[in-house]
């Protein structure tokens, strides 16, 4: 079996990964994100189904993203102690067992707990993903972009196709769907090799005393702030994720509203996440012209620009697809960039604890923007809500550009 030693991006004296443990890894990415952007996509349809509110489907798109918000550190470093991939396993086969209940449980109540676990596990599968290809590839970008690639392939076709089994077969036929391809998230995870686990096989003892969060770990992860590429990369990641986090709430709403159906907007997510594929293949060469925390900021203004400009494009199909494309060409982009600045600023062993963090700081986001939005819509309207919220995000951005300029070490 070839190896990935160039590929990989070994450093000189570090055995060579295998190849297929890369592309293994691929395939987590590629499964993983596909659920994740499918329980996005279906969720708000069902909630306007149901007949809720504006501020309750807010509060319960926030709700996938509070344990997350919580136990994300904890999730990575128990990644980081007990082996990424059987932490990772664990997640995903609970997904795989709870996505099926949404339409069985169609009360508020079990609507809270079931986005509560599925948010909480399916963001997980993906912090796993990127788990792996952070520890086997050592930061080097043109790698990372090529699981972002694999990552956006599954999106791409994600949303339309749970889109298209919600036209067709309504929740029962859309909910299923999520759930098969849930458990093709697990068999993916088993496709990496039990060999290539970060730490010794633990003992029964071992696992129950890592179930349990400890606040050592929580202080550990959060000293990581104190490098200021890690705080760079925390507070940017939570404005990056603000962008999806409307798209996958509100915009959703909103073209519901407008009178778009089930597959037309699939397509429309679909179209993002093709144009991150572009996206994120060209994420090297703006880094031949621009350091990589400029092309970070840049980009993130960029796609929450590319959302907020929704309704005033008139309901037009062709606009929407433009602004849509061009959100997710910048979030495609963005991320690699993302990855390649954090793996390259804490080393092997934080890489579970360090993406963790990131993404406590993405749930933060995506706990709070949709929790607003929604209370904003009710009180000004959904269309003013883009605008409001999307005007909000791109200063606070710009503020942490100023900040950026005064730093040495950005400087150098």
């Amino acid at each position: 079996m070839a190896d990935a030693r160039g590929a990989a991006g070994e450093a000189p004296g570090e055995a060579p990964v295998p190849a297929r443990i890369i592309y293994a890894t691929y395939g987590v990415g590629l499964t993983a994100n596909s659920v994740a952007m499918m329980l996005k996509v279906v969720f708000p349809l069902w909630a306007i189904h149901l007949g809720l509110s504006a501020t309750e489907i807010g509060m319960a798109v926030a709700a996938s993203a509070l344990l997350p918000f919580l136990l994300s550190i904890h999730g990575g470093v128990m990644m980081d102690r007990l082996g990424i991939r059987r932490v990772t396993l664990a997640y995903v086969v609970t997904t795989a067992v709870a996505a099926p209940f949404y339409p069985v449980l169609p009360f508020y109540s079990t609507i809270i707990l079931l986005q509560l676990i599925t948010g909480l596990t399916s963001n997980m599968g993906w912090v796993g993903g990127q788990s792996l290809i952070c520890t086997f590839t050592a930061g080097k970008t043109a790698l990372l972009a090529r699981f972002s690639v694999a990552g956006k392939v599954g999106t791409l076709a994600a949303p339309a196709a749970v889109g298209a089994a919600w036209d067709l077969g309504g929740p029962w036929g859309a909910f299923l769907f999520v759930t098969a391809a849930s458990w093709l998230v697990v068999a993916a995870v088993l496709l990496v090799p039990g060999a290539a686990e970060n730490a010794p096989r633990p003992s029964a003892a071992q696992v129950v005393r890592e179930l349990a969060p400890k606040w050592t770990d929580y202080i550990r992860a959060f000293s990581l702030i104190a490098i200021p590429a890690v705080a760079f990369v925390v507070v940017m990641s939570a404005l990056r994720i603000s962008s999806s986090a409307i798209q996958t709430s509100f915009y959703v709403v909103y073209l519901t509203e407008i009178g778009l159906i089930g597959t037309v907007i699939g397509l429309l997510v679909g179209i993002s996440e093709g144009a991150g594929l572009l996206g994120a293949f060209m994420a090297g060469f703006w880094e031949r012209y621009l350091k990589p925390h400029w092309v970070f900021i840049l980009f993130v203004i960029m796609s929450i620009f590319c959302v907020s400009a929704t309704p005033a494009l008139g309901g037009l199909i062709v606009l929407l697809a433009v602004a849509t494309f061009g959100r997710g060409y910048a979030q495609g982009l963005s991320q690699p960039v993302m990855f390649g600045i954090l793996s390259r600023a804490v080393g092997r062993s934080q890489q579970g604890t360090s993406i963790g963090l990131r993404t406590t700081s993405n749930r933060f986001a995506s706990l709070v923007v949709p929790a607003i939005m929604g209370i904003v819509a009710d009180a000004v309207g959904i269309e003013a809500s883009f605008l409001w919220v999307g005007g909000v995000l791109i200063v606070l951005c710009l503020a942490v550009a100023l900040l950026v300029r005064r730093i040495p070490g950005f400087r150098t």
